[in-house]
Order: structure tokens, then C-alpha cells, then sequence
């Protein structure tokens, strides 16, 4: 299933059958993306903690903005696993599916307010080389209406799923069957 071994459902124990346990109460399965990680419990923890406090807590960014930029970010970074989980998350908060596939296609073109075109373009700069992004960039945020909070978590959704993308592509993740 993975470049490296894994716990099993079945087979898990302590903090691993926590975590699998939690993950089951509130997505309704283990996504493989965590069970990769699963020879490293407190790895596992964190990722998960992480996941769960940037996607599911409620803050300033709706589920839905949430979605699209982790769908963008994994376009950009060509990680088939997330893309697909989070393409049909958009659809599942809220996006039309033929406004998600218009953002997965081209965010620029898709049928979304200036503002979240904007804020998507930011998210393909960050993804693809943070070091270029400039004070311009984050202002043209502001003036269109993104709050300092929605910019900073829009960024550490953006960070998080870099990481996550590096990961499951690393690791050969494929989708649940």
C-alpha cells in the first residue's frame, strides 16, 4: 500500500488505535495519508492534530475556501491523492462539482468571487516558490477584503498541505479503495 510498512486497523495499538479511532468517529474511516504515518505515533498525532485544527475548527475561513486551497495547492504540486479527496471535499461543503472542476482546471477562469481568485493565486505563489511572494502580494489580499487572520491561516493551510502533498507522493499513498 506504502514505500514503507504500516499499522493496520486491526492491528493497531495505544496511541496508533487512538488516533484510528478518532479519525473513524469523525471522517468515518482512516485515510491512507494517516496510516502511512502510523510507525510514527507522535508524527501521527501531530499531523492529525494539525489536520483536524486547520480543517475542521471553525475560524475565520469557511470549510469551503478551506478545500480550495488545499485542492489548489495540490494541483500545483501534481499530488493525484489529495487532489481528489479535496476536489470532492469542495463539492461536499458547498461547491457546485462543476465549480470545483473549474477550480481544480484553472482558478482564474472558474466561477468564484475576485476575491477568492485572488487569494487562490496567492496559494499557487506560495506553493510554488514562497520566497518570491512580496509585500504587494499579502496587500493585494487586504484591499480586496482578506482579513491578517484569513491571510495567516489561508497560509498555514497552504504550509500544511505542501507537507502533506510531500508525503503521501513520497510515500506512494494511493486512494482508499
Amino acid at each position: 500500500m506504502f514505500r514503507i510498512n504500516s499499522i493496520p486497523e486491526a492491528e493497531a495499538e495505544g496511541r496508533v488505535k487512538k488516533v484510528y479511532d478518532d479519525l473513524k468517529d469523525s471522517l468515518g474511516m482512516v485515510p491512507n495519508i494517516f496510516k502511512a504515518l502510523s510507525l510514527w505515533p507522535r508524527g501521527l498525532e501531530l499531523y492529525v492534530e494539525m489536520f483536524k485544527g486547520t480543517m475542521f475548527a471553525e475560524t475565520k475561513l469557511t470549510r469551503g475556501v478551506k478545500e480550495m486551497i488545499a485542492a489548489t495547492v495540490s494541483k500545483t504540486n501534481e499530488c493525484d491523492y489529495c487532489l481528489i479527496h479535496h476536489t470532492n471535499f469542495m463539492t461536499l461543503y458547498g461547491i457546485s462539482p462543476a465549480v470545483s472542476e473549474q477550480i481544480v482546471r484553472d482558478p482564474q477562469s472558474a466561477d468564484i468571487s475576485k476575491a477568492e481568485k485572488r487569494l487562490l493565486a496567492y496559494v499557487k505563489k506560495v506553493t510554488q516558490q514562497a520566497c518570491k511572494v512580496t509585500d504587494a502580494d499579502v496587500e493585494s489580499l487586504k484591499e480586496i477584503g482578506w482579513s491578517e487572520e484569513e491571510i495567516l491561516e489561508a497560509t498555514m493551510i497552504i504550509s500544511l498541505f505542501n507537507s502533506i502533498n510531500r508525503v503521501a507522493d513520497a510515500l506512494g499513498v494511493q486512494l482508499e479503495v
